[in-house]
């Protein structure tokens, strides 16, 4: 289900090592899985390492002069953005560039429009066959710009990439040792939609030659970069995680702009004095619901779900839609644990018809943990939906509801093949899967949260971005199940993509694995189409809420679950976006 939160103590892990399977062991198989399920396996909740008095003492002041010094900054880079470009003072490249960098030190959201209007410009020069008439630019010119206008939205062409091949086919010998335009082409290939066969190609061969490289290359920087890279695209990153990564590479540079490192350092350390602000004040709402200490079955995972929001929307002006997301991916997280791990198959039946009617009155049948987990949900949910409608004519609550109930539903699928020992078929898993996840919830809510002039049409239009938000919310999912699939199964829970992909296929954890993996490349080309195609009609901040809720999932759960089960990796992503700021003495040359 979704936001799984494990900590668990097992003698050996469920599944074989890989190797040919007979179909006659199929059978045999489903047996071991089923007695998994039967299995009486005790579960041991890892406790929050950041309890409520941790957090309000938090310092979250930010001086007053270094808010002028921001100011002054994003005056004086606006002016470089501008002036210098309809003056000629910049290359196409050194433009580009300058905007990649702008974007990959989190500065991106303070000049949205002076970016939009060089991408507009850029765009019209070359058309949709971005790069197919200069004959001249280098892979890095090329594949760069693709990057950057496709990632903004822009409808461009691959086409670029022919001119570097040869007559066979084949890409130009002379690239392979060419790291800035192999990391470049790598970048780009990212972005590819499915039946771009040459962005694929061309990231297999970025790869291969990357790797080769990391074991030839002397520069330090290059080496870093390469590595950078090749843990997790750039598309892939969460943003703020990235921001403060690329502020200490950018410090290292020779050619670094002095004005935008320092301003990207005064931002980072500014957003993140608001977020110990908000964390204060969830961490008084949540202590005073009281879920974690009446319900000892529930993990309190406040500022993992804090992390996550951040992940999804960290721009300082919607600091209220962070605070009220957070509020519902702590409770998707606590009700999570009702359906997966605590409550019989009739009293979540309840709860979810009680839900679908949104009927406070159902309380008066529920056992008392049901009647904690539905006020808090009712109560949470009638504020956000009320806040949200006030004075812009529209009631939102019942589309809030409509999702929640939806929610439930596809929980109480899943509570019910644990209880019956079924193993679907793989497709009936991911048809139901990519709705119990939760990501259409947390974007539904953010869909509203961030727009401020809530009219019937906005409402209407959010049914047509149905595919925005499942292959977002695939992307999810199978980041969820490979994290923690091993985990499940041990404790008895026998239905996640991987045990259901070996169940159908009769293939070991390994193969199923990689299956799974590929599936995650196909979604995240799927959801760059989408983003694509629905970039001139929707609010830019719904499309990227989407997109940065697969980022998240990526960086939560690419070394595993990191949202329940936190280990040192995951406390220090917290520390690094949250709580400690870019030490002063990085940035104190700026002042003497």
């Amino acid at each position: 289900m979704a936001l799984q939160l494990y900590h668990l103590a097992f003698a050996k892990c469920f599944f074989e090592v890989c190797k040919p399977m007979p179909n006659t062991r199929a059978t045999s198989r489903r047996h071991r899985l089923i007695k998994a399920a039967e299995s009486q396996l005790a579960i041991t909740y890892q406790p929050t390492i950041w309890s409520h008095d941790y957090i309000r003492v938090l310092d979250d002041n930010f001086p007053t002069k270094f808010e002028e010094k921001v100011r002054e900054l994003e005056k004086k880079t606006v002016m470089l953005l501008n002036v210098d470009f309809e003056n000629g003072g910049f290359t196409m490249l050194e433009l580009l560039e300058q905007i990649d960098d702008i974007e990959r030190l989190g500065l991106g959201y303070r000049f949205q429009n002076d970016i939009r209007r060089a991408l507009d410009i850029i765009a019209s020069i070359h058309g949709t066959n971005v790069g197919l008439e200069e004959k001249q630019d280098s892979l890095h010119e090329a594949s760069l710009r693709f990057r950057i206008l496709r990632q903004h939205g822009y409808n461009v062409s691959p086409d670029f990439i022919r001119r570097f091949k040869d007559n066979h086919g084949g890409f130009i010998g002379c690239l392979e040792t060419d790291v800035e335009g192999l990391l470049s082409l790598y970048e780009a290939s990212h972005l590819a939609f499915m039946e771009e066969s040459d962005l694929h190609e061309a990231k297999l061969f970025a790869t291969k030659h990357l790797l080769k490289l990391k074991g030839r290359v002397n520069d330090a920087q290059a080496l870093e970069q390469i590595n950078h890279a090749l843990e997790a695209p750039l598309y892939h990153r969460m943003l703020r995680l990235q921001a403060r990564c690329y502020i200490h590479a950018y410090n290292k540079r020779q050619d670094a702009n002095l004005l935008l490192l320092e301003l990207a350092t005064l931002d980072f350390n500014m957003i993140q004095a608001t977020f110990r602000t908000e964390l204060k004040e969830l961490s008084k709402w949540w202590k005073k619901t009281g879920l974690a200490q009446e319900l000892g079955f529930i993990r309190d995972r406040l500022m993992e779900c804090f992390f996550w929001t951040v992940g999804v929307v960290f721009e300082p002006q919607y600091n209220s839609c962070r605070v009220r997301l957070t509020k519902v991916c702590t409770l998707i997280t606590v009700i999570d644990d009702i359906y997966d791990v605590y409550g019989s198959l009739d009293e979540l039946q309840i709860f979810t018809d009680a839900v679908r009617r949104w009927d406070i009155n159902a309380i008066d049948d529920m056992p008392k943990y049901l009647k904690l987990g539905f006020g808090a949900l009712y109560n949470t949910i009638t504020e956000v939906g009320s806040n949200t409608s006030v004075g812009q004519g529209e009631n939102i609550i019942p589309i809030l509801v409509k999702v929640w109930g939806e929610l439930f539903e596809a929980f109480l699928v899943e509570a019910k093949w644990t209880r019956d020992k079924y193993i679907p078929t793989f497709d009936d898993y991911l048809d139901n899967a990519w709705r119990s996840v939760s990501g259409v919830v947390i974007v539904t809510h953010g869909y509203f949260l961030i727009n401020h002039e809530i009219k019937k049409d906005v409402i209407e239009s959010l049914e047509k971005y149905h595919d925005l938000m499942k292959w977002s919310s695939m992307v999810f999912r199978l980041y969820n199940d490979l994290a923690t699939s091993s985990n499940e199964i041990e404790r008895g829970k026998t239905v996640n993509a991987i045990s259901c992909y070996m169940h159908e296929n009769g293939v070991c954890e390994e193969v199923a694995r990689a299956y799974i993996t590929t599936l995650i490349d196909e979604a995240w080309s799927k959801l760059v189409k989408v983003h694509v195609a629905c970039s001139q009609e929707l609010a830019n901040p719904f499309i990227d809420m989407a997109i940065n809720l697969a980022r998240i999932s990526h960086c939560t759960y690419q070394y595993g679950d990191g949202h329940g089960a936190p280990d040192s990796r995951a406390k220090d992503r917290v520390l690094s976006v949250i709580i400690e700021p870019i030490a002063f003495k990085e940035i104190e040359h700026m002042y003497t």
